[in-house]
């Protein structure tokens, strides 16, 4: 019986030093299939593992073993430091922007008004705003604060919106992605002619990722075209820190927000599931050039399946 616990209890350590080699290869591979492109999203979870593989191996006295979950872990380790170490943020006007998922427009739209007020927003990025969405938000309070608007409303998860203190002007949809994709050019604090994009990738989803990967490519391109100048892109990107695929927008100076923030692990989907508002991944990001994030934080909104995210920023 010893022997067989003995070698149970390896096998469990081999096990969990194969899953941390996994996760390290699925945050650096763009994988293209179903299974790597979920489970790249669980990559962070991979850091449980690899502490039981070293503790285990530790108890077993197998030091060659040790030692390669070691560096294994430290390896996984690595690929997520940059979002727990907060960038030096100069001194200046903070300000806040937010963005939200309305889920087909069913979101409460008085929670909604909630969170804006609450953080003083400059800029709000909102998706899957439907025509009796934007119809409730005009209706509103929101308006008041933020009077220009660049709206492209549509049925289902299609149609986006952008709501801003200062007039947004530039205003076009980035072309030949399968949801509405927003652009425009507004003030914002110590930003003046901020060029701001409400985000809004097709998902993954398991029977058809090829618009994701095709979004992802559009979008990527489209902002490694971008001229000189501030960039603040913020909304539901479908995709986490750890796919390949969102890292390759991070190009022309462009740079994750919750990397600059030192924000971690914030995760924002799903909210509807029986697990109820308790997330596990985090695709609501934010991707800033001229800028860096100081806050991030997260706000539950009921009948949507997101968090929102508000975001505190500093020009640079």
């Amino acid at each position: 019986m010893k022997k067989f616990l003995w070698v149970s209890t390896y096998i469990v350590g081999l096990a969990m030093t194969v899953g941390v080699l996994l996760a390290i290869w699925l945050h650096f591979y763009p994988s293209r299939g179903n299974v790597a492109l979920y489970l790249t999203s669980g990559v962070q979870f991979a850091l449980i593992p690899a502490l039981t593989a070293i503790v285990i191996f530790a108890g077993l006295r197998r030091w060659v073993m040790l030692a390669v979950a070691f560096l294994a872990s430290a390896a996984l380790v690595y690929t997520q430091v940059p979002l727990l170490v907060p960038a030096d943020a100069p001194d200046g006007e903070r300000f806040r922007v937010v963005s939200a998922n309305l889920l087909f427009g069913g979101a409460d739209i008085d929670a909604l008004e909630q969170i804006v007020a609450s953080a003083d927003a400059d800029l709000v990025s909102l998706q899957e705003v439907t025509p009796q969405a934007l119809q409730r938000i005009r209706n509103g309070t929101i308006p008041r604060q933020l009077p220009h608007e660049f709206a492209e409303p549509a049925a289902y998860a299609t149609g986006t919106a952008l709501f801003s203190r200062k007039p947004l002007t530039d205003t076009s949809v980035v072309p030949d992605t399968a949801l509405r994709n927003l652009q425009a050019r507004t003030d914002l604090p110590g930003a003046p002619g901020t060029q701001v994009f409400a985000m809004h990738p097709a998902a993954p989803l398991w029977s058809n990722k090829d618009h994701w990967f095709h979004d992802m490519g559009v979008l990527a391109g489209h902002l490694a075209a971008l001229p000189q100048g501030r960039v603040l892109a913020i909304g539901d990107f479908n995709s986490t820190w750890n796919h390949a695929t969102y890292r390759k927008l991070l190009t022309n100076g462009l740079a994750d927000g919750t990397d600059l923030a030192g924000a971690g692990y914030l995760p924002t989907y799903p909210t509807d599931k029986q697990i109820g508002n308790h997330p596990l991944v985090a695709i609501d990001r934010i991707i800033v050039r001229g800028f860096v994030t100081t806050l991030m934080d997260t706000h539950h909104l009921p009948g949507s399946d997101h968090r929102a995210l508000v975001v505190s920023l500093v020009a640079s």
